[in-house]
């Protein structure tokens, strides 16, 4: 427990509990945040600023942080009621910020710091029924070209990993569904969708040195599909 320290949200489960994973087998010193109850996983509502404090304050000095909680729902325009489009902004978007705003407001001077946010492939390429997941995510990806540009006089990386479609519980529901999972399959030039290790490596990656000259950048790790629009 002497690495790095890193926080991860969305750690209880999916992309978010996989990275855990990878980034403890690396050497980092990992805490987990989820508003999910789980064992050895600190509460953490990402759109609560006071929770953010005190994650912050237990957590001691951080090298790294993914922002990795999130959530969709899917619904046509016409039929989503404002209080689900303003939760996608305030989980996805607000709680992503609140975030980066923490991690810079207690770096210390003079040290490396890496960020690490998740958007979307629909941050760029819409699909129906889902405006207002496309339309945080979108906001995802430009905060993190807006914080990467304030944060590098710091010594703070910002970047953010775009997957596609991958195995978590998140799209069980839509994978379930042969007409679905076959639509998806389609559209993804490598015929599958990812699993959650192959976007926590991407993680990973963005939050090492192997990463030291990368910041403000949107990687797509999506099979293909941002390049098959």
């Amino acid at each position: 427990m002497s690495g790095p320290r890193v926080l991860v949200t969305g750690g209880a489960s999916g992309i978010g509990a996989e990275t855990c994973r990878v980034l403890a087998g690396e050497g980092w010193t990992v805490v987990a945040g989820d508003v999910i109850s789980s064992e050895g996983v600190v509460s953490l509502d990402v759109t609560d600023e006071a929770a953010w404090d005190r994650v912050f304050d237990d957590a001691g000095p951080l090298a790294g942080l993914v922002n990795c909680a999130g959530i969709r729902s899917r619904s046509p325009i016409v039929d989503t009621d404002l209080d689900d489009f303003e939760r996608h902004l305030r989980v996805n978007v607000v709680g992503t910020w609140l975030g980066i705003r923490g991690f810079l407001r207690r770096h210390q001077p003079d040290s490396a710091g890496a960020i690490v946010n998740v958007s979307s492939v629909n941050a760029e390429i819409a699909v129906p029924d889902q405006a207002h997941y496309v339309a945080s995510k979108g906001a995802v990806s430009a905060l993190t070209r807006a914080a990467a540009v304030e944060a590098a006089p710091l010594g703070v990386r910002v970047n953010s990993v775009a997957p596609g479609p991958v195995r978590t519980p998140m799209t069980a529901e839509r994978l379930g569904d042969p007409e679905q999972a076959a639509w998806l399959g389609a559209r993804v030039p490598m015929g599958r969708v990812a699993e959650p290790a192959e976007i926590a490596e991407v993680i990973s990656f963005l939050l090492s040195e192997k990463a030291s000259y990368i910041t403000g950048e949107v990687l797509f790790t999506d099979g293909g599909w941002h390049g098959n629009a």
